[in-house]
């Protein structure tokens, strides 16, 4: 495996979602749709692999090729034309495939087809291109400028919006490939001069049909005798027309016979559908809907989706734990504020609860310097021990209006049961530090 040269910003881009979870968690998935419903195994390597730094906020990219790295701006004028052809090649591939795996039944399907569809997406085109090799790699699929709506930022129309050839060479390879269904036959000087040459003779041989006198000057001998020689002349002349055309246009070849074969069937492959996290929209629409508003200068916000009692906890650098985990500081001295406690009860089952909890903890005035340290824990899985289920969640850290965002799982192996469930202990998501 070898890393590419480019970063991705968490802050600076969206990252698609399928069933609420983050396109990357498909990954392998979608390269064994491409390989099974497209038949291409050239496309294997096309897309690199994402490596999310949760901590860094950042996604690197690697690809199992071997051989030189090149960024697009780095190739030569043919090299650039020959991205386009192939760019435009493999999104109508990807998009094929797609529409295919999207007719079958079931939601996942349907998931199937939208995930590939959401691959073609990508922030800035050129930048997300590489030659590894010969080979055609891109970076930052799946993924838009913060904001941003998908089909302004397609791979091959947003490539001919900013490399303007790509345009013409993508305009001119279905141009070909039309040519190519309905090819033309040309005839070369030489063939067009025979065809004349007999129209020639034929009308000279008529001619002398009906007026043989007029051939009588041209030849003395019998009328018989000038039929027969123009006749003899006629067959000399179409043999070497046949000759030419058998030149031009080779007979073609005999095709063996068709065997019909029943067609094999592919298992299709299933997307799983796991427990979604929480969008950075749908983070700030429930934030409103609990008139939560947003710290001007620091903001910590937990959301996960369903009933269980998680409880945000951010540990400032006087060692102040603000939470209702285990020590109950709704605020701090330094102006921390927990400002939503959600699905908080201690029943194993029947306890009210909200399908959309959130949790925030907030800063109005600047805190001190130093390092801020945050954590998840499960107070309550709020169900019996035989329902529960694995937990994600979203983690967003606002500082001075940029936004990370930070995604974990807390998995029934962490859990512990007793009078509830509720996890080992706390998990460290994030830190942050305040100059």
């Amino acid at each position: 495996m070898q890393t590419l040269p480019i970063i991705t910003k968490r802050t600076q881009i969206d990252v698609q979602g399928i069933n609420g979870q983050p396109i990357f968690t498909y990954y392998q998935q979608l390269l064994s749709l491409l390989k099974k419903e497209g038949q291409h195994d050239e496309w294997a390597h096309l897309f690199a692999e994402p490596v999310t730094n949760v901590m860094r906020g950042e996604v690197s990219w690697v690809t199992k090729l071997d051989g030189p790295v090149r960024p697009f701006d780095t190739l030569a004028a043919d090299e650039k034309l020959k991205v386009a052809k192939t760019l435009a090649q493999a999104c109508g591939i990807v998009r094929r495939v797609a529409d295919k795996v999207g007719t079958g039944a079931g939601s996942s399907a349907a998931y199937g087809a939208q995930a590939l569809r959401a691959m073609l997406s990508t922030p800035d085109v050129l930048a997300s291109i590489f030659m590894v090799g010969d080979q055609l790699v891109l970076t930052q699929w799946g993924c838009l400028p913060y904001g941003a709506q998908a089909h302004d930022h397609q791979f091959d129309t947003r490539f001919a919006q900013v490399f303007k050839p790509a345009a013409k060479v993508i305009a001119s390879q279905k141009a070909a490939e039309v040519a190519a269904q309905s090819p033309s036959r040309t005839f070369g000087f030489v063939g067009v001069a025979q065809w004349l040459t007999l129209a020639a003779l034929c009308l000279l041989l008529f001619a002398g049909l009906f007026y043989k006198q007029w051939l009588t000057v041209l030849d003395p001998g019998p009328s018989v005798q000038v039929e027969e020689g123009l006749r003899t002349r006629i067959a000399e002349l179409w043999g070497k027309v046949e000759n030419k055309s058998a030149a031009c246009f080779p007979p073609a070849p005999i095709q063996p016979p068709v065997v019909t074969t029943p067609p094999v069937v592919t298992p299709p492959v299933t997307i799983q559908e796991p427990p979604a996290t929480v969008t950075s929209g749908e983070i700030d629409r429930r934030l409103k809907e609990n008139s939560v508003a947003q710290g001007k200068f620091v903001n910590v916000t937990l959301a996960w989706k369903n009933q269980s009692d998680l409880d945000l906890i951010v540990v400032e650098p006087g060692g102040v734990a603000i939470s209702m985990y285990d020590n109950h500081v709704r605020k701090s001295a330094t102006g921390g504020s927990l400002d939503i406690d959600a699905n908080a009860c201690q029943k194993m089952s029947g306890c009210p609860s909200r399908p959309d909890p959130v949790e925030n903890i907030s800063w109005n005035v600047k805190p001190p310097a130093g390092r801020y340290d945050v954590y998840v824990a499960l107070f309550s899985a709020n169900v019996a021990r035989d329902q529960r289920e694995n937990i994600p969640y979203t983690v967003v850290v606002t500082i001075d209006g940029k936004k990370t965002s930070y995604e974990g799982v807390i998995n029934t192996t962490d859990m512990v049961c007793g009078d509830r469930c509720r996890s080992k202990d706390k998990i460290k998501v994030a830190s942050f530090v305040i100059s």
